[in-house]
């Protein structure tokens, strides 16, 4: 559950370690709302700085979401400061703070994670995904796949936080190595988490429909429930207030026909969990947090 780049919040060098234990320690007494204030005069530099994540979020808001020209500008910045929450809220968490959850859709998840197959459990760049890895409670044990990127005091808090929650990060290897670490977890009954909508240099894609266009999703996780032929939900983590998140889950494929081939059905998943990642960011748009163009 932890395939956000946060890098241009929090860095990814030894640089910003002091910075975030730093953090850790203000957190454990600090107000959410004062920290959010204080993150708020930071955003217009990462606006004007990072030109080519600015340029991407407002066609986004512009040509996809259809705003006008100040609307898409006054967007970019509601998205940037809703992804600075985001950063917060995982410190906070990390410090020891708590947050409220609601969902009428738990039901979906908990009947899947009583059950004895394993399943699969996709997640996005919108909302704050992570925190479900650290508040939805499973006996199952749970595989979360990680990127490198992150420095050691993230990597650390991470891993203390999901050793209480039965959770096992596995970390991304030239080799494909993670490969066999997640199909055995899956044949071991457990979860198998992971990113939907990223494709990280892979050449497997499938093309789905996304806002209007044609947009690559990476195949791995479809093809790897349809070959297997495991459950998969979609997972989404929107902020609402201060400590408050709504949790989404969707069931993906499952009126999908058994006797199709593999593939077909995995594109078909695959086309699936756009349309649901669609209609929440819709939902809410400035909790995407995607500063690249997604649909080359």
């Amino acid at each position: 559950m932890t395939q956000y780049d946060h890098s241009k919040w929090h860095g990814s060098t030894g640089g910003t370690t002091w910075m975030q234990r730093a953090m850790l320690k203000l957190f454990r007494f600090l107000p959410l709302p004062l920290a959010y204030a204080c993150m708020a005069p930071v955003i217009p530099f990462y606006m004007l700085f990072d030109r080519r994540g600015y340029k991407a979020s407002y066609n986004f808001f512009r040509h996809r979401i259809g705003r006008g020209p100040l609307a898409s500008f006054f967007s970019v910045y509601a998205n940037e400061f809703r992804m600075g929450q985001v950063v917060v809220d995982r410190f906070a968490l990390y410090a020891g703070r708590s947050f409220d959850l609601q969902s009428d859709e738990m039901p979906v998840f908990t009947r899947l994670a009583e059950a004895e197959p394993g399943f699969m459990q996709l997640g996005s760049h919108a909302g704050n995904f992570e925190i479900a890895g650290y508040l939805l409670r499973s006996v199952k044990k749970m595989g979360t796949l990680v990127f490198s990127g992150e420095t050691d005091t993230v990597m650390q808090q991470r891993a203390a936080m999901f050793a209480r929650m039965n959770v096992e990060m596995v970390p991304v290897s030239d080799d494909m190595s993670h490969l066999f670490t997640l199909n055995a977890i899956l044949s071991e009954g457990g979860i198998v988490s992971m990113p939907g909508d990223r494709v990280f240099g892979s050449q497997k894609t499938f093309s789905c429909p996304f806002f209007g266009d044609p947009a690559p999703f990476p195949a791995g996780p479809f093809i790897l429930a349809a070959q297997r032929s495991v459950a998969m939900v979609a997972v989404f983590v929107m902020k609402e207030s201060v400590r408050r998140y709504t949790v989404f889950v969707r069931q993906i494929g499952e009126k999908l026909d058994e006797a199709l081939p593999a593939r077909v059905r995995a594109e078909a998943m695959a086309k699936e969990f756009a349309t649901c990642l669609e209609s929440v960011v819709r939902k809410y748009p400035t909790q995407w947090f995607n500063f690249y163009d997604f649909w080359k």
